[in-house]
C-alpha cells in the first residue's frame, strides 16, 4: 500500500495530465458529434398526423359514447322481449289448461263456457 502511494505521489502530475487529457477528449467528442436533426418537411408531417391522429381518437371517443347509448337501448329492449316471452309463455299454459278442462265440460258447462268468453 505504501509503494502504491510513493508511486501515485512521484507520479502524479502524470496521472493528472492523462485524467485532463481524457476530459478534454470527452468534451471534444461531445461538442464535434453531430446531433442527428429530423428535415423540416418530415418534422412537418409528423406534426400534421400527431394532429389528425388527436383527432381521430376524440371522434373515436364520440362514437363509444354513441355505441354505449345504442347498448343501453339494446338491453332495455332485450328485457321488455324477455317479459313479453315470460307473459306469452304463461298465457299459453292457462289457455292450454282451459282448453285441457273444456274437453271435460258437459253441453250445459261448454255453452256457458261461449257466453261468458265471447259475451252472446
Amino acid at each position: 500500500m505504501n509503494q502504491l502511494m510513493l508511486m501515485v505521489k512521484k507520479n502524479y502530475k502524470i496521472i493528472l495530465i492523462i485524467l485532463g487529457s481524457l476530459v478534454f477528449l470527452y468534451l471534444l467528442i461531445l461538442v464535434t458529434t453531430r446531433k442527428p436533426q429530423i428535415p423540416t418537411d418530415i418534422k412537418a408531417t409528423i406534426d400534421s398526423l400527431t394532429a389528425v391522429n388527436k383527432q381521430l381518437i376524440e371522434h373515436q371517443k364520440q362514437i363509444d359514447s354513441t355505441i354505449n347509448v345504442y347498448e343501453a337501448e339494446v338491453d332495455q329492449i332485450d328485457y321488455q322481449v324477455d317479459h313479453i316471452k315470460e307473459k306469452t309463455t304463461i298465457i299459453r299454459e292457462y289457455y292450454h289448461e282451459v282448453g285441457q278442462q273444456a274437453n271435460q265440460y258437459t253441453p250445459t258447462q261448454v255453452d256457458s263456457f261461449f257466453k261468458t268468453r265471447y259475451n252472446y
